[in-house]
């Protein structure tokens, strides 16, 4: 049987770039997740400051990782 994998979704923002948050998102995720397979980008939402400049920037994202086969896998 092939791997089973599961999809998470987590949100983040930064005040430097859309990039940078999903970067955040990606690096914390990783902290608790092994074999992160990929990310899907769901939304894209931002603040604005009073020049009509961005000044944060949020992200949606769903992230794939794979299922461990056994408990014993776990450590």
């Amino acid at each position: 049987m092939g791997s089973i994998t599961k999809t998470v979704r987590l949100g983040g923002s930064s005040p430097q770039s859309i990039e940078d948050a999903i970067s955040g998102i990606l690096g914390r995720a990783a902290e608790t997740l092994e074999e992160i397979k990929s990310f899907k980008v769901i939304g894209v939402e931002g603040e604005v400051d009073r020049s009509g400049a961005p000044s944060e920037y949020t992200v949606t994202l769903d992230i794939r990782f794979v299922v461990k086969e056994s408990a014993a896998e776990h450590g």
